[in-house]
């Protein structure tokens, strides 16, 4: 019931935005998946509903254990001369801070003199439909002020705070600093700093310099625990860890087509050393990447944790409409620890897209210290109306 009134409430914000609008353009997906009774509804509207407006709704149903589902995504984003806005429910970021989740508002504002402030302001988000009752003074804000620097640099300062029934969970300041030197060299910067629980949450460091066909990029990065992003496959699970990292990644056009990454680093958890060793090649088999192949080999880790993985991609492009994707990982840690020699991870998946309608359909599996194997069937299903 409550996920009916979410798709409901989705499909009023987007048809809210359209009145006396030019004709709308409208999508709806459905996913579903064989782990557990569940369905994720994207619906989304955009184009030239009214200048400089746009909507845009996600909504997750899912069956397990008496679940009722949840909203990911329902937000309302204008624009109009040096303003725009944002309402609903949408992940916020501002400069070096860390991404937020929120039911709330977002503001920016362009100022003279090259000046802009951003502002956000919510209830953080938590699982379930029902979380309002229960979310008294949990409240998220944060705002930016930033300057353009000429035509070469940009220089933000953020802040950040975050509270649950009123007491202080989370508070953030950060800065941000980019700049360009020319058409072949770059720099950034950016660092936040932990008020809350006092110590640097991350601090990250780069340059790049451009040179004919290579590209050279040394970098520095600090990331504590509360800086780490949800991870997407077996490397980044694996990859992603409090630490400190320093290295260089060399990329080579060798061909019009190939691109050949190199990425060599240091990475300490306290109290080891160890090696980061990347080497990658990307080739794209048609001018637009349509088509491309992609592999990896990879040496990462410290100490006992320490593992080497090899992973394999593509995505070709078939006649009528088909797009056929795969993915393949390998990873074999230093020390068995009885979790097995080599920890497997692979995605295929088959796509059509004929303009109106869209549909997929992958099968995961995988095995690790986690799990001794797992397999997810997973559909999509979507339509396109109104203009195109």
């Amino acid at each position: 019931m409550m996920a009916a009134r979410a798709i409901a409430a989705a499909g009023v914000l987007v048809l809210a935005t359209s009145t006396g609008a030019e004709p709308l353009r409208l999508r709806a997906d459905a996913l579903a998946s064989t782990q557990s009774p569940a369905g994720l509804l994207v619906l989304d509207a955009d184009g030239a509903l009214r200048a400089g407006m746009s909507a845009e709704a996600v909504v997750w149903m899912a069956g397990e254990d008496g679940g009722s589902g949840d909203v990911l995504v329902i937000a309302v984003h204008a624009r109009a001369g040096r303003a725009s806005a944002e309402l609903g429910r949408f992940v916020s970021t501002l400069g070096a801070l860390r991404p937020v989740h929120v039911d709330g508002g977002a503001l920016t504002l362009r100022l003279p003199a090259r000046f802009a402030v951003e502002a956000v302001a919510g209830v953080p988000v938590t699982a379930g439909l029902d979380q309002m009752a229960t979310r008294s003074w949990d409240w998220v804000a944060g705002a930016r002020a930033s300057r353009k620097l000429g035509d070469w640099g940009s220089l933000g300062l953020a802040y950040a705070q975050r509270r649950d029934a009123g007491q202080l969970v989370n508070e953030e300041v950060g800065a941000d600093f980019g700049a360009a030197f020319g058409k072949r060299d770059d720099a950034g910067a950016r660092l936040a700093y932990d008020v809350a629980n006092p110590g640097l949450a991350e601090v990250a460091v780069t340059a790049s310099h451009r040179r004919g066909a290579l590209r050279t990029e040394l970098y520095g990065v600090h990331r504590a625990a509360s800086h780490l992003l949800p991870a997407t496959s077996l490397f980044t699970v694996l990859g992603d860890v409090p630490s400190q990292r320093a290295g260089a990644v060399v990329t080579w056009r060798a061909a019009p087509r190939l691109d050949v990454i190199a990425d060599v680093a240091a990475r300490y958890v306290d109290p080891d050393v160890g090696a980061e060793l990347v080497g990658r090649a990307r080739l794209r088999l048609d001018a637009r990447g349509t088509s491309l192949v992609s592999g990896e080999l990879r040496r990462s880790g410290v100490g006992d944790d320490a593992w080497s993985g090899a992973r394999l991609s593509a995505r070709i492009a078939l006649p009528h409409a088909l797009v056929a994707s795969s993915e393949l990982e390998l990873v074999m840690p230093a020390r068995d620890r009885g979790r097995g020699a080599v920890w497997p991870w692979g995605l295929v998946a088959l796509a059509r897209d004929t303009g109106a309608w869209q549909a997929a359909v992958a099968v995961e599996a995988s095995a690790s210290a986690e799990y001794a194997h797992r397999v997810d069937v997973l559909g999509t299903l979507g339509r396109r109306w109104g203009a195109p």
